[in-house]
């Protein structure tokens, strides 16, 4: 039994000594085995976007904007020119120099091309013969007009002032010979072949494009046009029906009425035209293809005066059916005298203060359907260098023929924005004008979007360009260095015209050409904003814009 006993404890043991050998022996595999860890890869943290700051909208400077409501075509009103002398273009260095400017200017209005000037150029017209039969030479007028076509821009002219040899007394008067012919019969006999030349040389499909204007600012008197308002009414009715002779669908209108003070008639020419007793046909009414004014700010005025000028003119023009649409132009416009009163040769303000005033006048040309507006030019005088004003026309162009939104306000003032849809972009032109050069009225408005082209997305990238006191100027730079320079500056000049030579005496353009690659750089539209993330907020897309007195802004929003 002891054996026994002995026996199974033997075994208990070796049993006990094998498991732990073999136990053992795991572990020590499980601890030599290496460990190899392979933990889940972080995600980057995307960095946190800038919050957009919340805008505190003051009411009184909201412009709300429905971006599905069009009121009509941001269309082109600012690329037709006058030109007093059509001679100039048979310069080949002014034919190049105008290169720069085809961005901008698509025709030009001839003025006094007829004759009865008073530097007696286009002196066409020779008398008659024995038979009474007129003699003329229109040859330099050929060669005129030729070089004219070569620069790709469309003609307009101004039959206006009667050549000085149709009046036995030859009076002359600030613009020339303002009388009508004493005979009429000789007049139509030289608008025929006025209109048959120009037919002749370059072709009854082309001429018939033109327009033909007969008279400048008729109602100015003596100046533009020595006789009654009766007789004007009878010129115009012969003028065209003498023209439609030679071209029976001519394109043909009455002159720029004269809207100052010592106009002798305002609406009076639009009703002859309805229903008038048309003085060459005896029937009711004339011809009348589109209607236009002069309109020129005073800054010593203080004021905008475009509502109450082109107000009559719009409510006669929609009394007559017929005229209703016809187009309705500011043919002569302008800043015609400074804060001093002073006119000089400039007609217009070439600082911010033109540019605010220019993007005021076209939000009211819009409004009242002014289809175009003559410019007489927006460079610096001796140079291509812009004026503010043209800055201003550059921010159209990136707008031009898009849709014009509808805009809800209760601005006060001269501020406002132009909304305007191309495409998939959306522009504003927000502009703040004061009449005062001195100003310091700065303002916010808060252009507020929604409806529309705003429903569709959540973000936009924005740019944004600038004209204000120093942006987009050069004129502040280059009266300084006058200064500097000792240029004889004459206080009674008019001043920050776009003519320097009213201001500063001989020398003054030295300055500017030694200084252009200083004066290009400044008078350049400027980007201001670049690429900036706007958003939605509540269904609505709202932008604080922070306006200098004088101030004109363009901003382009891209949805994202």
């Amino acid at each position: 039994m002891k054996m026994l006993y002995s026996f199974r404890r033997l075994s208990i043991l070796l049993f006990l000594s094998l498991f732990t050998i073999f136990f053992t022996c795991s572990k020590s595999e499980d601890l030599t085995e290496p460990v190899i860890e392979n933990p889940d890869p972080e995600e980057p943290e995307e960095p946190e976007e800038p919050e957009q700051p919340v805008i505190v909208v003051d009411p009184d400077n909201l412009v709300s904007i429905n971006t599905g409501a069009v009121v009509g075509q941001l269309y082109n009103f600012w690329s037709t020119r006058p030109m007093i002398n059509q001679t100039r273009f048979s310069s080949s260095g002014f034919r190049t120099n105008i290169e720069n400017i085809k961005p901008y200017v698509k025709s030009y209005n001839l003025v006094r091309v007829l004759g009865g000037r008073t530097d007696n150029k286009n002196d066409f017209y020779k008398g008659v013969d024995g038979s009474g039969n007129i003699i003329t030479d229109f040859s330099d007028l050929l060669n005129d007009m030729r070089n004219f076509m070569l620069t790709g821009f469309k003609p307009r002219i101004v039959l206006d002032n009667v050549p000085w040899e149709m009046n036995a007394v030859k009076e002359v008067n600030t613009y020339g010979n303002t009388n009508p012919p004493d005979d009429y019969d000789i007049w139509r006999q030289y608008i025929n072949a006025f209109m048959q030349t120009l037919v002749n040389e370059f072709g009854m499909n082309e001429v018939k494009t033109w327009r033909f204007r007969v008279a400048t600012e008729p109602n100015y008197s003596p100046q533009h046009w020595n006789g009654t308002k009766d007789e004007f009414f009878k010129h115009y009715d012969i003028t065209v029906d003498e023209v439609l002779k030679v071209i029976p669908d001519a394109i043909i209108g009455p002159g720029n009425n004269l809207t100052e003070g010592v106009a002798t008639f305002t609406t009076e020419i639009i009703d002859h035209c309805a229903n008038g007793t048309n003085y060459a046909t005896g029937e009711v009414g004339t011809k009348m293809d589109f209607f236009c004014i002069s309109y020129y700010e005073k800054i010593d005025e203080n004021t905008v005066k475009f509502p109450e000028t082109v107000d009559a003119y719009r409510a006669k023009l929609n009394s007559y059916p017929q005229f209703s649409n016809i187009p309705f132009d500011i043919q002569e416009f302008g800043i015609l005298r400074d804060e001093n009163r002073v006119r000089g040769l400039s007609l217009t303000d070439a600082t911010e203060l033109g540019a605010s005033w220019y993007a005021r006048i076209a939000d009211l040309a819009y409004e009242n359907r002014i289809t175009e507006i003559y410019d007489w030019g927006q460079e610096i005088e001796s140079s291509n260098l812009p004026q503010g004003r043209r800055n201003v026309t550059e921010m159209f162009l990136k707008m031009e023929g898009g849709s014009r939104l509808e805009t809800i306000d209760n601005l006060s003032g001269h501020a406002g924005v132009i909304p305007v849809i191309k495409g998939d972009i959306i522009y504003l032109m927000v502009y703040n004008h004061n009449t005062s050069r001195t100003s310091t009225s700065n303002r916010t408005l808060y252009p507020q979007l929604d409806g529309g082209q705003i429903s569709g997305g959540t973000s936009w990238k924005m740019k944004e360009w600038t004209i204000d006191k120093n942006h987009g100027i050069m004129m502040h730079e280059l009266y300084k260095d006058l200064r500097a320079a000792g240029i004889v500056e004459n206080t009674n000049g008019r001043i920050y015209g776009n003519r320097p030579s009213d201001r500063f005496g001989d020398g003054w353009d030295n300055v500017l050409n030694s200084n252009l690659t200083k004066y290009t750089q400044l008078a350049k539209l400027p980007l201001t904003i670049t690429d900036s993330i706007v958003k939605k907020i509540d269904g609505k897309l709202t932008l604080q814009v922070d306006l200098e007195p004088h101030s004109v802004k363009l901003i382009e929003l891209i949805p994202q």
